[in-house]
Parts: C-alpha cells; structure tokens; sequence
C-alpha cells in the first residue's frame, strides 16, 4: 500500500471513492462528466461554503479550469443511472470503515455477532424551484442511519410524500415501505442487525417479523399509552460493572402475546433519571444497551455537522433523485472524511483533555449521589462528530490541492492551537 504522504492530499482523500468506482457496476463513459469527476464535484459542493448550485459550478468551472454548463450540471444531479452510482460507491465506501479506535464496542463480547446502527429522520428546506402545495413548500425528510461501530453514515430513504399529499412520512411507515431485507444493509450471513430508533420507530408487531425473517432487532423507549404482560425477571448479573444503573431487566409480551420482548429500567448515575427500553434482542446485558441507546444520540450530532458545518440546509433540487442525490453525497462526504482521519491518525488532545475534565465532572456529580457509571461511559477519545477545526482544514486543503505531508502538518498546528 502507497504511502500516505506520498500522494497529494486531494487524491488521498478521494482514493477510497476511486476504488469504488473502478469496480462499479453502474459506471459509464460520459465525455462531457465523467463519473469520477461528478464524484468529485457532489462531494465538494457538499464540504464547499456555498449558496447554490450556480454558486458552486462557477467556483468549479474556475478551480478546475472546466466548462461544465448550467443545463447539463443540474440534468446530471437528477440522473437516475448517476445516482444508483452515488449509492453504489458510498456503500462501498461505508462497508470499508474498519471499526473506529474509541467505539468501544469491540471491548465487548456481546456485540461480536451484531452490527449495531443508530437510525432517525432528518429534515431540510425544500429547493428554491419546489413546487408549492397548498401554499406551502413541503420540507425534504430523509432516513439515515449510523454504524456505530465504524462512524460509517448511510442513507436508508428520502420521505415519500405521497405527490405532495403528506406534510411528512412516519419513520416506521417509511421502515415497513424499506422492509427487512434493505434494513440488513447488506450484513453477512450469520450477523445480526440491531437499531437504535427514537419511539418513532416503534411498531411491536413488525419488530417481532422482522427479527424471526430477517435478524433485524429494535431498541427503544416505550410510549406512555404501550401495554405489555409482564411474565417476570430475567437472570442478569447485578454485580457485573457494565450494568451499573440497571434496576431490572423483565420479560413482556405484547396484550396478543404474539411478541416477546425486554423491559429494562436504568437510573443514570449523574442526575438520577430513571429511563425505560424496550427490545426484541435477548442475549446483550442489559448495561451495554442502556449504552446504545444512549450512543443514538450520536447521530443527531452528526445532522448538526451536516446543517451547521457542512450549511445542508435545503435541498439541491425538486425530483426526488436529486432529493437522494444529495442525501447519498452527505453521507459519502462524511465517510471520507472519517476514513481521512484514521489514516493520518492525529489525534486531537486539546479536546481529548475538554472530554476528559467532562467525565470527571459527570463522574464526581455521581459519586456525590454514591453512585458509579459503568465502564462503557468512560470514553473521553470517543467523537461523536467531525470538528469543525477538521472540516475547515480540509476545506483549505483540497482547494489548494496541498501534499499529504505539508497537510499532515497544517493539521498539526490547528490542533495545537485551537
């Protein structure tokens, strides 16, 4: 394997896009765009500081002394075959993030036989050419998913509304209308798949097909208004440090009986609050997924990098391919970036330390309530999103095509000084 910083850092940064594409099934020759350069071109304008389209194409037109015309472009971010090219490659792409150094799901034997993802709707202003319905522009929704294992961010569906007939879709509506081969995403035989959703996911019934036909397994918090047959404890170890703040872990079925399920009551050390989970997964202790849910939190900070960092705030465009289009581009544009940062590896202490005077402080307001936080918490190198000191560098990075070491360095100092 080349080294790193042999290569230019612009050429770095796209290599895994590269390799994907090589081997795509739905690449073409195109002499006007060529597929790699289209590649290039959504995933800067999505990492790019810009207002518009237009805005972006002239920026490109100069920077890469090109002559891509208006028309063509944005003919282009609504190509069908483009986009089922797009999702080809970030799926390759996210399939090849190893497991990220501080997840901390790999101290735990529970999840060797799991990918675990966390999963929600995320909303955006419609495009400036959107139709309006009933006077009203309807907002762009989309379904993302987040491994949680590899940082790997996945796009599972922009919302169907229906010809404009619906404000917004359900997530769980938009879960059944995926179903539960597409929510394996494409893990291998013999794994299980479990998702952490927010109550909008919850569909009891459909939890218990999916888990029988597919191994796609559901975590939550239950509704206020759910009934449930409580048919006693389950066998957990209360002096097993990972299930520290567990008060009990039930089976329930479901008023049919038809679903079986867990029922598991966790007290949060800091503050007290006591929190509720329901789950069709029956092997995890129930600690380590109190954790997971609390690691779903993880992908609402991402959509805050992709609206305040990345300034996605409003659809590309009105056709639904150029809707997914971009949702495929933001998802491609974080796994690159995430990738980047492994491979240079330079790890940011100024905000490791920040992390770090956090936990102690969360962890000194338990103690005071003589209570203890379970090891899995204890992760102050953990990120939960892309910094914008990172996202900036890049920025200068690739528009001024520096080489991999001088960039190394540039990298250095940001994380020294801010």
């Amino acid at each position: 394997m080349q080294n790193i910083n042999e290569q230019g850092l612009t050429d770095q940064f796209f290599s895994p896009a590269n390799a994907a594409l090589t081997g795509a099934k739905n690449r073409r020759e195109c002499p006007l765009l060529s597929d790699g350069d289209w590649l290039r071109m959504g995933t800067r304008r999505v990492l790019g500081d810009v207002r518009s389209g237009r805005e972006f194409l002239q920026q490109w037109n100069l920077e890469e002394e090109a002559e891509i015309g208006v028309v063509h472009f944005f003919e282009t971010a609504s190509s069908a075959r483009r986009l089922r090219l797009v999702s080809e490659v970030n799926d390759s792409v996210a399939a090849s993030l190893p497991e990220h150094a501080h997840s901390g799901f790999s101290d735990y034997e529970d999840f060797n036989k799991f990918v675990v993802y966390a999963g929600d709707g995320h909303y955006i202003g419609a495009s400036a050419h959107e139709a309006a319905i009933r006077g009203k522009k309807r907002p762009c929704g989309s379904f993302y998913t987040l491994n949680l294992r590899t940082r790997a961010m996945t796009h599972l569906s922009v919302s169907d509304l229906e010809g404009g007939m619906k404000k917004g879709e359900h997530d769980m509506h938009a879960l059944k209308r995926l179903g539960g081969q597409a929510l394996r995403q494409g893990a291998r035989k013999g794994m299980k798949v479990l998702y952490a959703w927010d109550p909008a996911g919850i569909d009891i019934e459909q939890w218990g097909k999916w888990k029988n036909q597919y191994g796609v397994y559901f975590l939550s918090r239950p509704k206020a208004n759910m009934g449930f047959v409580e048919e006693g404890s389950r066998d957990w170890e209360r002096e097993d440090p990972v299930n520290a703040g567990v008060i009990s872990d039930k089976l329930v079925t479901t008023l049919t009986g038809r679903v079986r399920m867990r029922w598991i009551v966790y007290e949060d050390p800091k503050g007290g609050e006591v929190y509720e989970f329901i789950t069709t997964e029956m092997t995890i202790r129930p600690g380590l997924l109190a954790w997971v849910y609390k690691c779903r939190w993880d992908i609402e900070k991402n959509y805050d990098t992709f609206k305040n960092k990345l300034g996605q705030t409003q659809a590309w465009g009105k056709s639904q391919e150029s809707k997914n289009m971009q949702a495929r581009f933001v998802c491609l544009a974080h796994n690159l970036m995430v990738l980047l940062d492994a491979k240079i590896g330079i790890e940011d202490d100024k905000e490791t330390e920040r992390a770090g005077k956090r936990w102690e402080a969360a962890a000194a307001l338990a103690h005071r309530r003589d209570a203890t936080f379970a090891p899995q918490y204890r992760n102050p190198r953990k990120r939960t999103q892309i910094a914008a000191k990172f996202i900036r560098w890049l920025r200068h990075c690739l528009a001024a095509n520096l080489p991999v070491a001088e960039a190394i360095r540039s990298l250095r100092r940001v994380y020294a000084i801010f």
